[in-house]
């Protein structure tokens, strides 16, 4: 699991939640369904982890100012925004937000063990307790990302494809050829790997009399190498791209969970967000060229076949 942890006020009156995502917003610039989902076991939104921290023999200013004690409340996101997870740095407002003043000079995942170790030994307690009621929330995790049943046969319906054809001419094609690939049959096979669950190996079918093409998808950053003309990576004669698989929160999946691919091709970068509602298969590519600062989105529906 990899974690960020700030702190805040509730407000008088004010919901633990709706303070909660105040201030991720404030301290740090997230922004509630856009970069961050709630991270439950069930759908009704109440994540949170409650613990009395007390302030005796700490030092601190709570102690100073005569408090015995602090209730803390902990709210669980789940990321749902490729950039944030890839680099949170480059997403992050630091700079105080809502009439706030700054608090922050920088921002980084690490791990919860990694907090829990490196926390001021005298508040220590209360991040041992989030630690520990995490375990659930990370053994879900875990589970759903290997139960996501992607398995079998797919053929994409082109006539649900929405701007498949202005991605691909954002890629350079010309419209004849871009009509052409955006309509054509278009046939995958995904097969889990037994030994490591989370990752898969896609066979896609070219058509009659051309080889099928294998790719492996593993998690993390990998580079993976093709021969020929590609109409997503942009060569014509083969060659590598750098890309990297991981799992986010999804509020249209049934599962609430996608599995993302991001690869930095030479045409520009794309992140691809796979999940399935109601037995289908959805892809949506997000393509941001290397000349523009737009990003094209596009979406094709995929049912088993």
């Amino acid at each position: 699991m990899i974690t960020r942890i700030f702190q805040g006020g509730v407000d008088v009156g004010e919901e633990t939640i709706v303070a909660s995502k105040r201030e991720m917003y404030e301290e740090v610039g997230l922004e509630f369904g856009k970069h961050v989902m709630m991270g439950t076991n069930s759908d009704d939104n109440t994540a949170t982890i409650s613990c009395k921290y007390k302030t005796e023999g700490t030092g601190s200013w709570l102690e100073k100012q005569g408090f015995a004690g602090q209730h803390l409340i902990w709210s669980i996101f789940r990321c749902c925004n490729s950039d944030l997870e890839l680099n949170p740095e480059l997403v992050c407002n630091l700079q105080g937000l809502g009439g706030e003043k700054p608090e922050f000079s920088a921002v980084q995942w690490k791990s919860l063990d990694w907090v829990v170790n490196n926390v001021w030994e005298k508040k220590r307690e209360p991040y041992k307790v989030l630690q520990g009621a995490c375990m659930p929330l990370l053994k879900e995790w875990n589970e759903k990302c290997i139960s996501q049943e992607f398995s079998g046969k797919w053929s994409r319906d082109f006539t649900r494809n929405v701007n498949v054809e202005e991605s691909l001419l954002a890629r350079g094609l010309s419209q004849e050829n871009a009509t052409k690939q955006a309509t054509k049959a278009y046939l995958q096979q995904w097969k889990q790997d037994k030994e490591k669950p989370r990752e898969w190996i896609v066979t896609t079918e070219k058509g009659q009399g051309k080889p099928s093409r294998e790719l492996r998808y593993p998690m993390g950053e990998f580079t993976e190498s093709y021969e020929g003309e590609s109409t997503i990576f942009g060569s014509s004669i083969g060659g590598s791209v750098k890309r990297c698989c991981f799992y986010l929160a999804e509020e249209n999946a049934d599962s609430r969970i996608s599995h993302v691919t991001v690869s930095y091709t030479a045409k520009g970068t794309e992140e691809s967000l796979r999940y399935l509602k109601n037995d289908e298969l959805i892809l949506k590519r997000s393509f941001l060229p290397l000349s523009s600062t737009d990003k094209v989105i596009s979406t094709e529906v995929f049912i088993r076949c």
